[in-house]
């Protein structure tokens, strides 16, 4: 039996009206033997930073050549939908930045315009979808995109004895994901302990990376299956707890 492609989807809709069974009704009157994963459609209206971030951790986890549409908008930078190929999924998406935060500016294989403007999107979404299952060529579809609008997140600042982070986001626990990635962390700390340093002078301290024993009540850190960095409190909601929010900046300190 030949699998489903699975076609995901990243919205910013919310589940409070029609909007998703509008886009999983055009999907399926056209390409019927998809499978519809919802990665989901709670993000933040307009946030193109919390899209990338949903979607940039679950895309390693498919097999080979599927399909994920993310769509946010960003009326000042919109520029048309397009189609990528990226580490062998399909992405389609606005033309407005979020390609580039999805795949933290590293280049996708390939790039094409599926139009101009988002007017009809979902028509134009799910005729993408229709070509890339059944095969088609989509180099005689559409017309190949050098120049994507990008758009760059704020980066951490890296230093021998520290590191300014900032909260991307914060997950139904209220842990806090930092915009720090495994690699340049590993590399800076070199298996030294280390602390976090909030902005209304708040020290958690003692931490060291693969702590293995984890006491209820007390902090902890992990990576998320992409490679960002957590900071979580068993049994509690650490974000509640240290009075911390999206988009505030925290000082991790070596010793």
């Amino acid at each position: 039996m030949q699998q489903k492609t699975i076609v995901s989807l990243c919205t910013d809709f919310g589940l409070d009206d029609y909007r998703v069974a509008l886009m999983k009704s055009e999907l399926l009157k056209h390409s019927p033997q998809i499978q519809l994963l919802d990665i989901t459609h709670n993000v933040q209206a307009f946030d193109l930073v919390e899209a990338a971030f949903h979607v940039s951790n679950t895309l390693h986890n498919f097999q080979a050549k599927q399909i994920h549409i993310t769509w946010v908008l960003n009326a000042s930078e919109d520029q048309g939908i397009l189609l990528a190929l990226y580490n062998e999924q399909y992405l389609i998406l606005p033309n407005n930045g979020l390609l580039e935060l999805i795949t933290f500016s590293e280049p996708a294989e390939i790039i094409y315009r599926i139009s101009d403007d988002a007017i009809e999107y979902k028509e134009r979404i799910s005729k993408a979808v229709y070509n890339i299952c059944n095969g088609e060529n989509l180099g005689e579809i559409y017309t190949l995109l050098e120049d994507p609008v990008k758009k760059i997140s704020v980066q951490p600042v890296y230093q021998k004895e520290r590191i300014q982070a900032r909260i991307l986001n914060l997950d139904r626990y209220g842990n806090l994901i930092f915009n720090i990635r495994r690699e340049p962390f590993v590399n800076i700390s070199q298996g030294r302990k280390f602390s976090f340093s909030t902005q209304n002078q708040q020290v958690i301290s003692n931490f060291i990376l693969d702590q293995l024993e984890i006491e209820n009540g007390s902090f902890y850190v992990y990576f998320t299956e992409a490679g960002f960095l957590v900071l979580a409190l068993c049994g509690a909601n650490a974000g509640k707890v240290l009075d911390l929010k999206k988009d505030d900046t925290l000082q991790i300190v070596f010793e």
